[in-house]
């Protein structure tokens, strides 16, 4: 049976705190309907693009959208299934609660999976969990990073898992921290399990009322620091997982998912209360660049656009909304535009 070894810090408990705090907020907040099924879809299009994106995934924010609302193309016809696949799969959360008892399962583990690789590899190696040994590299070095359980093991590590999730004693949002970390741990398959971690992380959680996955893109916290997401799952443990991984200390992880969790759970909210001030819904991107600007710095669109990695056009459509809602100023004209805080 999964044991997790961790100790709750008063910051982690002041921090769950606040988070039920911000979940009532945003339950309670009150958003007109046609513009709360705007936010939700945009929502799901933004968890789409950054559970992806930390796997590797190219499509910008913008692109994503266009293949999941538009049926566009960009040529880069796995990534634009990756990202179709995993948005179907947001919008089935309901059913599969249905289907699996709200529960976390190794069927529905192995369910989820299949679909995040439909159409991308072969049959055989979808919905299965592997029967050969896996590591992890880094990507530029090659050297490696971590060697998961022997195969012999895993399956009985995931039912583990799966039943240690549904025990009582533990607070969900610190049982969430617990699985996201242990499933990637485990690495049950050959490919894909990043993106089954953050999914059924996201349905466990909405299961227990936390259904943040409707107005807050979680996932943008990993991707924003994807090497500090990375290093906190990695922890400072040896590489093979039979040496110091499998009876890990979860602490550290803890503090970093609570601790982000609470911050962009504020973020949110900080948008919301603007909207309903000033009837300005303001993203996460013009939020972060105006206090970027706060002390009296200056950018220009090609500088937004390549801070945030998006195209031209969404920089310029970015910093237009904000010269409109009398956020910035502008000074030149052309390429040589500059913005600044609107004092």
């Amino acid at each position: 049976m999964f044991k997790p070894r961790y100790t709750l810090s008063d910051g982690v408990l002041n921090d769950i705190a606040q988070i039920e705090r911000q979940t009532v907020q945003l339950r309670d907040a009150f958003i007109p309907s046609e513009l709360k099924a705007h936010i939700q879809k945009q929502c799901q299009i933004a968890l789409t693009h950054y559970s992806t994106q930390i796997e590797g995934n190219q499509l910008s924010l913008e692109q994503v959208s266009g293949v999941v609302e538009e049926k566009k193309s960009y040529g880069l016809l796995r990534d634009e299934k990756e990202v179709s696949n995993y948005f179907k799969l947001l919008q089935k959360i309901p059913a599969l609660t249905k289907r699996y008892g709200g529960k976390l399962t190794r069927e529905l583990v192995l369910h989820v999976h299949s679909e995040i690789l439909s159409g991308i590899v072969s049959s055989e190696l979808r919905g299965t969990i592997r029967n050969v040994q896996n590591a992890i590299y880094e990507a530029r070095t090659n050297a490696l990073v971590y060697l998961p359980p022997e195969v012999k093991d895993v399956p009985q590590l995931v039912d583990d898992l799966c039943a240690w999730s549904d025990g009582e004693g533990v607070h969900p949002i610190i049982m969430a921290a617990l699985f996201h970390n242990q499933f990637v741990t485990i690495h049950p398959f050959l490919d894909g399990n990043g993106r089954a971690a953050r999914f059924l992380t996201l349905y466990f959680l909405d299961t227990k009322g936390y259904e943040w996955r409707h107005l807050v893109p979680i996932d943008r916290y990993y991707a924003d620091e994807r090497q500090r997401y990375y290093a906190a799952l990695q922890g400072d443990y040896p590489h093979n997982y039979y040496d110091g991984r499998v009876d890990a200390d979860f602490t550290s992880w803890i503090e970093y998912y609570v601790g982000g969790i609470r911050a962009i759970l504020g973020g949110t909210l900080n948008q919301l209360d603007l909207f309903s001030r000033e009837q300005i819904l303001m993203n996460n991107r013009q939020a972060k660049m105006l206090k970027i600007l706060a002390g009296a710095g200056m950018t220009t669109a090609a500088e937004y656009a390549a801070r945030f990695k998006i195209s031209p056009r969404m920089a310029s459509r970015d910093l237009r909304q904000l010269v409109e809602w009398g956020k910035l100023a502008v000074i030149g004209k052309g390429r040589a535009t500059k913005y600044l805080v609107k004092k």
